[in-house]
Order: C-alpha cells, then sequence, then structure tokens
C-alpha cells in the first residue's frame, strides 16, 4: 500500500510541475495569438484527448515531459492549416519580445507554482528555525526512529566520532552530515546526540550509514517549525527560492567544469522517486509539497539552459533571427535541436543508471 502511495504522490508532483511549465507556453502563446494545434502531458501513447476548436489536449502514459505544438515550430503537426493561417498567428509572424515571453512562460510558471506553494507551507507550517533545534517528523524506519529519538527532543549538541577524532556540532544548519563538509570517505559513522527530553538530558549513540541518494549520512528526521507572519513568509519563501537557485546554477556550473565529479551528484527520476518515496513516508504533507517547490525551481532553471531543444536555446535562436534579420535555417534548427535532445537522453540515461545502482548497491 505504502508503495502505491509513493508512486502516485511521485506522479501527483511530477505531473503538476509538468503541466504548470506547459500552461505557461500554452497560455502566453494563446495571449498572443499564436495558433496552438496540441497541448500534452507526457510522451509517448495517449492515454486521453479532447478536441476542442483550435487545440487537441492529451495526456500520455510517460510522465516525463510534455509540449505544446505552435504554429511556426518544426514540430507543428498540421501543416494544412498552419500554411492556411495568417502570419500573425505563427511564432515567425510575431515580434522577438512575444517570442522570448512565450519560450520563457514555462519558467516563470515553474517559479510561480514554487513561490505560491512555500507561501502557503510558510503561512500554515511555519519555518525551522536554527535557534531551536526540536525534533518535528522522525521518517519510519530511519536510524532516527531505530534509535528511539523522538518528536520533540530539543537538540542541544551533536559529536561525530571518526577515529580519534571528535567533531562538535552545535549549529542545526550541519546538521545534514555533508561527507565532503566533514572531510570523511568512511561508509559509517558513529555520533552522540545530547538532546533535553522532558527537561533531562540525554545522550543518544547512533551509528549513521552514508546514503548516496542524499548525499550524506542519513538521520532521517525534520526540524520542527515556528509560526510566521505574511509578511515574514514572504521574505522566507524569497530567500528560499533565491538560495535553491543559486545551488543548482553553481551544480550545473561545476558540471561543466568538474563532469567527472560532479555527475555522481545528480539524480533522475528514479533517484527522485526515491527521495519522494523517503519524504512521503513521513506522513507530513508540507514536506511533500517542500519537495515539489524545490523540484519546480530545478526544473525551470534546467530549461534555461542553452542547449538545443530547450527553452533557453529557443531564446537565443528568436535574439540571433532579429539580430540577422532572417530565420535560420529550419533544417539547421531542427537538427541542432535533436543534438540537443540527445544530449538530455543521454545525460538522463547516465543519471537514471545510477540511482538504480544507488538503490540497489
Amino acid at each position: 500500500m505504502q508503495n502505491i502511495i509513493n508512486i502516485l504522490v511521485f506522479l501527483i508532483i511530477l505531473g503538476s510541475i509538468i503541466t504548470v511549465h506547459e500552461l505557461g507556453h500554452f497560455l502566453a502563446a494563446k495571449f498572443f495569438g499564436v495558433y496552438c494545434s496540441h497541448f500534452s502531458i507526457g510522451f509517448g501513447p495517449k492515454i486521453w484527448s479532447k478536441k476542442t476548436k483550435e487545440t487537441e489536449y492529451e495526456i500520455r502514459i510517460l510522465p516525463f515531459g510534455g509540449f505544446v505544438a505552435m504554429a511556426g515550430e518544426e514540430t507543428e503537426a498540421d501543416e494544412d492549416k498552419v500554411e492556411n493561417l495568417p502570419a500573425e498567428r505563427t511564432l515567425q509572424g510575431i515580434q522577438t519580445y512575444k517570442k522570448v515571453i512565450i519560450f520563457l512562460a514555462g519558467v516563470f510558471m515553474n517559479f510561480l507554482l514554487a513561490f505560491v506553494v512555500l507561501v502557503g507551507v510558510n503561512l500554515t507550517v511555519g519555518v525551522t528555525t536554527f535557534e531551536q533545534a526540536q525534533i518535528g517528523a522522525i521518517i519510519e524506519n530511519s536510524p532516527a526512529e531505530v534509535y528511539n529519538l523522538q518528536v520533540g527532543d530539543q537538540i542541544d549538541k551533536v559529536y561525530v566520532q571518526e577515529s580519534d577524532q571528535t567533531y562538535l556540532i552545535e549549529k542545526y544548519e550541519d546538521l545534514n552530515l555533508s561527507r565532503d563538509a566533514l572531510g570523511l570517505t568512511t561508509e559509517t559513522i558513529h555520533v552522540t546526540f545530547e538532546i533535553t527530553r522532558n527537561n533531562e538530558t540525554i545522550e543518544v549513540p547512533m551509528e549513521l550509514a552514508y546514503s548516496e541518494s542524499s548525499q550524506s549520512y542519513w538521520i532521517g528526521m525534520y526540524q520542527a517549525t515556528r509560526d510566521l507572519t505574511f509578511v515574514e513568509a514572504f521574505t522566507y519563501t524569497f530567500a528560499s527560492i533565491g538560495s535553491m537557485s543559486v545551488m543548482i546554477f553553481v551544480a550545473l556550473g561545476q558540471l561543466v567544469t568538474q563532469f567527472a565529479s560532479t555527475i555522481g551528484q545528480l539524480s533522475g527520476p528514479a533517484g527522485i522517486y526515491q527521495i519522494t518515496a523517503e519524504v512521503t513516508q513521513t506522513g507530513q504533507v508540507a514536506y511533500i509539497l517542500q519537495l515539489l517547490a524545490m523540484l519546480s525551481v530545478n526544473i525551470g532553471i534546467f530549461n534555461l539552459l542553452p542547449i538545443p531543444g530547450l527553452d533557453g536555446c529557443q531564446v537565443i535562436f528568436a535574439v540571433v533571427e532579429k539580430i540577422i534579420g532572417r530565420d535560420l535555417p529550419t533544417k539547421l534548427k531542427f537538427a541542432l535541436q535533436i543534438m540537443g535532445l540527445g544530449l538530455v537522453v543521454l545525460l538522463m540515461v547516465i543519471v537514471t543508471f545510477q540511482d538504480i545502482m544507488r538503490i540497489f548497491g
């Protein structure tokens, strides 16, 4: 039963992010009068479709993408209809700034989704506070549960023992126990939690194993939160999205400059499913929504990359065509998009293989 719930949550999260992204392109195109023949969520065979006056809405079997077929794109299916359309109803017939808005609308919607979700979570649940490191939730079958940490425990100090060295962790924000941050290479570490429970100080020794999915020595708990005012909710949300974006851009930069060492830190659908399953098992809706927001920002920024086939490259094509005063050759753009798609698929295959090795290794 839990596996079914995990799969449903995974599909809802992924489907929501993709739908919102493609809806951004679709609404912007419609706003500027561009003819759209198809609005599709997913790839592969259709499992549902509905035809309206102009657009066929589709849901396909593989929920790992989607597309909007706009008049003037190389992917436009209804060629006969496109030939009879006035120029202003095609991508080639509208102004460059309108093209750019259409291409970036999906990314904007991803950020908007993350913003709305996080504001809602911050207003209803609150945020974690480093001043008071109190356990708010524990994942089932995690080390935190096995070693009898409890919801409500106040974490005072954490000692990490490695060989003849002892590391003292006094800040909750450092408690992700990243292997790189600690400078360790071992598969397991010994830690001692000094906690306050019912006004009594207790020491809880634990042995933690390194988790490939989280890139840290996994504990399996979440911190308690405090309530926020309306202004604070907005402030924390902007700060959260800003920090997410910076981390993603840094990771993408490292993927270019340090490919061999960075590729191992990426996750594909299988890895995202595993993380989703871990979060779902907490039973905390707020944590699931926070994961949705983080993934939405990730997908939004990924689409900004100047890789043919992604939104970022579409913007570059539009700007270059404006500068040179003519359209780029259709065959050239199509070939570049096929190459870009191949690069993305190759990257997906690599990270999926890594995810499977992590899960079953």
